[in-house]
């Protein structure tokens, strides 16, 4: 049952992101619209990994100090000790990936307004402060994935934090 559930909650996230990317690739004008890139859209999603290094960070050291108290004590079930490892390193994981993804995203979207300089350059439009443009295919592919990676272990370790608790 627990990893039924682990298992619908990453399908809910692929379909979240996929939906991003299926939209962001079609051959429509709606298409940049999903693949723009703002400093107020680039700013919420690198405040949301900051959110998710915090937290994970914060959980993965409670993790380990817990594990390590409880080897003074009483021995951890089989259970819960494969629960505490695997948490551990989906939370891990997450800070990580996560530390990727911002400078990802902000790599991506310095790209992209310079992308959008230079398109409005060959247009003769007038000089004028750009902070938005276009991601390109490969920048939006490798934010999505480091999105989907840092997400899926950001709640799988914290899944597995609850079923910690769970068995005590």
């Amino acid at each position: 049952m627990f990893y039924g559930f682990a298992f619908l909650v990453e399908l809910a996230i692929a379909c979240f992101l996929g939906h991003f990317l299926y939209k962001a690739t079609q051959n429509s004008k709606e298409a940049e619209q999903w693949r723009w890139s703002s400093e107020d859209s680039r700013d919420m999603w690198i405040d949301a990994a900051k959110t998710m290094i915090t937290a994970s960070g914060i959980a993965a050291a409670l993790l380990a100090s817990v594990a390590l108290a409880g080897h003074r004590t009483d021995p951890l079930s089989a259970l819960v000790a494969s629960s505490v490892k695997a948490a551990t390193v989906s939370l891990v994981v997450c800070v990580c990936v996560s530390m990727f993804l911002i400078l990802a995203l902000a790599r991506g979207h310095e790209a992209a307004k310079a992308r959008h300089v230079e398109q409005r350059r060959r247009e003769n439009y007038k000089r004028e402060k750009t902070t938005e443009g276009p991601l390109s295919n490969f920048a939006l592919c490798v934010t999505l994935s480091a999105a989907f990676i840092a997400l899926s272990a950001f709640f799988l370790g914290f899944l597995f934090l609850g079923r910690i608790v769970w068995n005590i």
